[in-house]
């Protein structure tokens, strides 16, 4: 009896310290299957509780510095013979969370299981680019490829998530006997061990998402390990437990230490609470019932005003990454036609909606490379119609759908020196080229308690559209609907959503290049040029960032003018949490959603 009662005190003891911060998310998570959370089942909200569990080769630190992660070095390109050689020499001192060290077996397993079963998906288009991976020894593994594309290799393929292989073989065997292995593997519900102290735990659908701390700090390899930032620029990786160590070269680290980042977990707990709205989130951030709020597309600068002078609750604003855009479905008419989807960006006055609809909250954005990556951004790209009145933006998207064919019932007649009323009579009954009267066409967007900028953005431009005769209706609708139609069933005409994305534009060739179309990839328009995709080939194959720049800069051009996605805008990454917590740092392009909340970084503050 006394053994119980002293079992129950430590018990009671432990629950007494534990530490847990609690984290605001506006959806369910929809998958906890790695190989179906980077295809189909890709959505910031899955990633923000799972993704950064799993490790890559290599990774990027905050000052975009590419940088080892599970490898020892950043590895050389080789040439040998007719192929080209990457041969990567592994940390020795990571260990999965059921306790297996990471080796070569695992990366090679996750390689050759997603290219040899063809898992689908964009964000696994790296692993498919090796034409072979070998494991040299425990600590080393050798890819083979048949080209040279520098910035695929070390921005993609060696970015990938990588599994644990002594839990997924088996799972992954199974598979291969059923009648659909892929479809059979992708619908497995598994919580799977990642790298880090913290996994996954319960899972309360339309409530919660609980992450739990699953190894001790003293026996976690990655507890204590540096981060620092130089002042000179020089960055250093420092484990003191195991004695790893790496450093950049150019340039080398020297003088004071500008920021120095622990790794973690200082927290036992983290529950991502769910909340139907961000006004919900907004309250239980005020009340102190959640800590920070999640949201890959931040805050407005409304919600920031109703935050500012709250008690102990900070904001901050970053430069972001992402953007919003309008996709069209070009396999079918009339969005397979360049006039009608020039004619519809023709309308869309940025400015109007950003300065005006969206009172500042929005920056207008021509390419789908923000500003704020000034390296890659071309600011020389413009959107049609840029600077006219909103009657001259009407008679140019009358005259491109003239040019080519089309024809109304009742032809809209502008007076474009109105400025007030431009529309004296609205177009009626369009028909194509080929006399056929064009079919009433949906467009697809987030709600507004979901995304009020993009809902109001959505608004207006149905409403110009039908100005002129172009029958489009606007659905308003769940963030999942919209996802599941357009990358899933590929059966839309057109929607607005937003990527958050890299500082190094590898995307480009995962949205937009004709080897990646949806389902299987995100290439969701269906887009095809040959000269794109030269431009995006080029990029891959540069064997320098200028020779890359220019290529994307071209490649901005192109999406500017072909208009697969109209971009909308981007925005600054506003976001609130309460000091009763504190992160490793919180001044840094795409904000602290980049990192998802630093599961690992975030401490109660004293």
């Amino acid at each position: 009896m006394k053994k119980l009662v002293v079992f129950l005190a430590v018990l009671f003891v432990v629950s007494l310290f534990a530490v847990q911060v609690n984290y605001g998310i506006f959806s369910d998570i929809t998958t906890t299957n790695i190989w179906n959370l980077l295809g189909s089942g890709s959505s910031s909200w899955n990633f923000v509780v799972q993704l950064w569990k799993y490790p890559s080769l290599l990774g990027m630190n905050k000052e975009g510095q590419l940088i080892p992660s599970a490898a020892a070095d950043i590895p050389k390109i080789v040439k040998e013979g007719n192929m080209y050689t990457v041969t990567v020499k592994l940390r020795k001192d990571m260990r999965w969370s059921n306790g297996a060290p990471f080796t070569a077996d695992d990366v090679v397993f996750t390689y050759t299981t997603v290219k040899g079963m063809e898992i689908p998906g964009g964000n696994w288009g790296g692993a498919y680019e090796p034409e072979k991976v070998e494991k040299i020894d425990t600590w080393t593994v050798k890819f083979y490829f048949k080209e040279k594309k520098t910035m695929t290799i070390y921005y993609d393929t060696l970015m990938t998530a990588i599994v644990c292989s002594n839990y997924w073989k088996p799972i992954v065997d199974k598979a291969k006997k059923q009648k659909d292995p892929v479809k059979w593997l992708l619908s497995q519900e598994v919580i799977d061990p990642g790298i880090t102290a913290l996994n996954l735990g319960k899972i309360e659908k339309g409530a919660f998402v609980q992450v739990v701390k699953q190894i001790s700090n003293d026996k976690y390899w990655s507890y204590g390990e540096k981060n620092l930032y130089y002042k000179n620029g020089g960055f250093s990786i420092v484990n003191p437990k195991t004695g790893f160590k790496w450093s950049t070269t150019d340039p080398k680290p020297a003088g004071d230490v500008a920021l120095e980042v622990v790794n973690g977990p200082f927290v036992d707990t983290i529950v991502y609470k769910v909340y139907g709205n961000k006004q919900v989130a907004i309250q239980a951030l005020i009340a102190g019932d959640i800590d920070y709020i999640y949201n890959p597309v931040g805050l407005t600068a409304g919600e920031a005003e109703q935050l500012k002078g709250q008690k102990d609750i900070k904001i901050v604003s970053n430069p972001q990454l992402g953007f919003r855009y309008l996709a069209f479905n070009m396999r079918k008419f009339p969005m397979n036609v360049k006039e009608f989807r020039q004619a519809l960006a023709a309308l869309i006055d940025r400015d109007f909606i950003c300065n005006q609809v969206l009172q500042g909250r929005a920056i207008p954005l021509a390419t789908p490379v923000p500003p704020a990556n000034t390296f890659w951004y071309n600011s020389a790209v413009k959107t049609i119609g840029e600077g006219l009145s909103m009657g001259e933006r009407y008679q140019l998207a009358i005259n491109l759908l003239k040019k080519a064919g089309f024809k109304w019932d009742v032809e809209p007649v502008i007076d474009p020196k109105d400025t007030k009323n431009p529309v004296k009579t609205q177009g009626k009954g369009l028909k194509g080229p080929d006399g056929k009267p064009v079919p009433t066409l949906t467009l697809l967007s987030p709600g507004m308690d979901y995304d009020p900028m993009r809902a109001q953005t959505a608004m207006y431009i149905e409403q110009w559209a039908k100005n002129i005769g172009m029958p489009i209706n606007l659905k308003l609708t769940d963030f999942n609907e919209i996802s599941t139609k357009a990358f899933d069933d590929v059966d839309f005409d057109m929607y607005i959503l937003g990527w958050g994305v890299g500082r190094v534009p590898t995307y480009f060739k995962s949205f937009w290049h004709s080897g990646e179309m949806a389902p299987d990839g995100f290439n969701t328009p269906g887009y095809k040029n040959p000269e794109f995709d030269a431009l995006v080939e080029e990029f891959e194959y540069a064997d320098d960032f200028n020779q890359a720049r220019k290529a994307i800069f071209e490649a901005q051009k192109i999406l500017a003018d072909d208009l697969p996605y109209i971009i909308l805008f981007t925005n600054p990454m506003i976001e609130a949490y309460r000091t009763s917590i504190k992160f490793p740092f919180d001044n840094m392009l795409d904000g602290i959603q980049g990192y998802y909340g630093f599961p690992e970084g975030v401490k109660k503050a004293q």
